[in-house]
């Protein structure tokens, strides 16, 4: 299915680019500490009600299916984290992404990070927490979950999003 979605086309570039990318990919993927977004991520994607800010995305997975994620990581990353409990919301910088979309100086991003794992939505990829710092995750800021649970607009968006009443 993945090979459909033109949210894996940053991956890819850096995979065919990046030599050391490539090695830690191939390392912990085959270690088990980093995958691809699957089922778990998906159905969290598909189950979300979505008010969409343009008109050629109706579902927030619309947003990964025509790569939308690529350079909209604060967008995705927030909207994905409706999906979680626990999870934090951290920004900063990420270097291999320097030069691409919306990370073209110093390589800006975001993503989320539960106790155990990063969650990337613009590189769609779960990575065990452990190979932060191997990766070149530098973290500049974050938003904690309990930061995030005492927002009563963080809260109210999240009781939206995750309403199966409202779903078609």
């Amino acid at each position: 299915m993945e090979e459909y979605f033109e949210a894996f086309e940053l991956f890819r570039n850096l995979y065919k680019t990046d030599d050391n990318f490539k090695h830690l990919v191939d390392v912990n993927m085959n270690n088990g500490k980093i995958r691809f977004f699957d089922n778990n991520e998906f159905d969290k994607i598909k189950k979300q009600n979505f008010i969409s800010p343009i008109p050629q995305m109706k579902e927030f997975i619309d947003m990964f299916i025509l790569g939308y994620n690529i350079g909209n990581c604060a967008g995705a990353c927030r909207q994905l984290s409706y999906s979680y409990n626990n999870v934090d919301i951290v920004s900063g910088i990420l270097p291999m992404l320097k030069g691409t979309l919306n990370a073209e100086k110093e390589g800006g991003h975001v993503w989320l990070e539960t106790s155990d794992s990063i969650i990337d939505t613009s590189l769609m990829l779960v990575i065990d927490l452990s190979l932060k710092n191997s990766l070149g995750y530098i973290e500049e800021q974050r938003l904690t979950s309990f930061q995030l649970a005492s927002s009563p607009t963080y809260v109210s968006r999240k009781e939206f999003v995750n309403d199966g009443s409202l779903k078609k």
